[in-house]
């Protein structure tokens, strides 16, 4: 059986033919190269050693070794060769600059949404107010979650364009979108979310939206992570 890479995310599949789009990070088949190992012919055995006499002519002077050549630099890891900030995005992302970023809005959104609800059947103030700050640290970490998630996706895809890649972003927009618009709301009508209103349901259900974007992010970066 052969073996296929993914030229994109790396993805090894196995099989005669390479799959028609990666599994992993949507990559098209003609994405894929052979990385098959040959198999190692067997040995022929030596033949028996026979003395030779040889004479002092035959061996020539002893001179100094030749100087070891040095190694070939590696190929930078970033695209951005003529930036003057290469070497900041480099080190985005080698320590993982996007996935911790992540973490910030995958952490408090959820908990910002259970407490609008939990405030609203039960009308906490409290509640709504802790909803109201943990949703302004999602909106304030969103535009740093983007610009290292485009960090990453040049670095360690060279900004592929795939469904998966498609999607990802789609849902970053609409995050950022979204939690500024229902923090905005809050700050300007924070009884929107105690108090009985026209507005209330569309509030509820832009939550709900922003929710789902993040879960669906969330979800096809897993992939991307956990590619076995």
């Amino acid at each position: 059986m052969k073996k296929w890479k993914c030229t994109v995310c790396g993805y090894i599949h196995t099989g005669d033919e390479p799959p028609e789009k990666c599994p992993v990070c949507g990559a098209p088949k003609s994405k894929f190269i052979d990385v098959t190992e040959p198999e190692a012919p067997a040995p022929k055995p030596a033949p028996p050693a026979t003395p030779e006499i040889r004479s002092a002519a035959d061996f020539p002077e002893i001179s100094e070794p030749a100087a070891a050549a040095a190694p070939a630099e590696p190929e930078p890891l970033s695209p951005f060769k003529d930036s003057r900030y290469r070497g900041l995005f480099d080190m985005m992302t080698k320590f993982h600059g996007h996935p911790i970023t992540v973490h910030i809005p995958n952490g408090l959104l959820p908990v910002s949404i259970l407490f609008i609800f939990l405030s609203a059947l039960f009308s906490i103030n409290g509640m709504a107010s802790a909803a109201t700050y943990n949703l302004g640290v999602v909106a304030l970490s969103m535009p740093l979650v983007l610009f290292s998630g485009w960090v990453d996706w040049q670095n360690r895809f060279n900004g592929a364009i795939t469904d998966v890649f498609i999607v990802k972003i789609a849902c970053g927009i609409v995050v950022t979108v979204t939690a500024w618009f229902l923090f905005i709301w809050l700050l300007v009508n924070p009884a929107v979310i105690t108090t009985p209103q026209p507005s209330r349901v569309a509030f509820f259900m832009i939550n709900l939206i922003m929710l789902g974007a993040a879960s669906t992010a969330g979800w096809y970066g897993g992939k991307l992570v956990f590619r076995d």
